[in-house]
């Protein structure tokens, strides 16, 4: 029996006939390049991560700013008033910023306002007055940081049930 094309194509490479090796290599194709594009259609927009990884240090220059208004002005004596500042000061820039470095944001915060506000002088205290504005502070902080990961969570919730 002569080989002629036609009998050579009627067997692939593995000695399979060539219908099959057809048949496998387009199920293939049909099953899993929409198991692909599901996937990434699944997958969340990417995310800006510069604004979180700045909160820590912009939030730092404007605590400054804000004590230098403070101290300029003559408010820095009403501490009621400063704390509430302080405390808002806190959430905005806890929001941004990333859970690990809320902490970092709380205590700076409350560095700045018992340094400059309470005590004037850049001295640190623990009397009941700093005692207070740390817990202010920290529940401004939390609190920001909450409610940020929470709208983060159903923004991602949201994204999944929609695509």
């Amino acid at each position: 029996m002569a080989t002629t094309p036609h009998a050579l194509s009627d067997r692939s490479a593995a000695g399979r006939p060539a219908s099959v090796a057809r048949r496998a290599v387009a199920h293939r194709a049909v099953v899993h390049r929409p198991l692909v594009r599901r996937a990434m259609a699944h997958r969340p927009p990417p995310v800006d991560d510069l604004g979180r990884d700045l909160a820590l240090p912009v939030g730092a220059a404007v605590t400054a700013m804000v004590v230098t208004a403070l101290l300029v002005t003559g408010q820095a004596a009403h501490l009621s008033f400063s704390l509430a500042a302080f405390a808002l000061l806190t959430v905005a820039v806890a929001a941004p910023a990333r859970p690990l470095l809320v902490p970092a944001v709380i205590l700076v915060s409350w560095m700045f306002f018992d340094g400059f506000v309470v005590h004037q002088h850049a001295e640190l205290g623990w009397q009941q007055a700093d005692r207070t504005s740390f817990c202010v502070l920290a529940g401004a902080g939390l609190a920001g940081a909450g409610c940020a990961a929470v709208a983060r969570a159903l923004r991602r919730r949201t994204a999944r049930r929609g695509a």
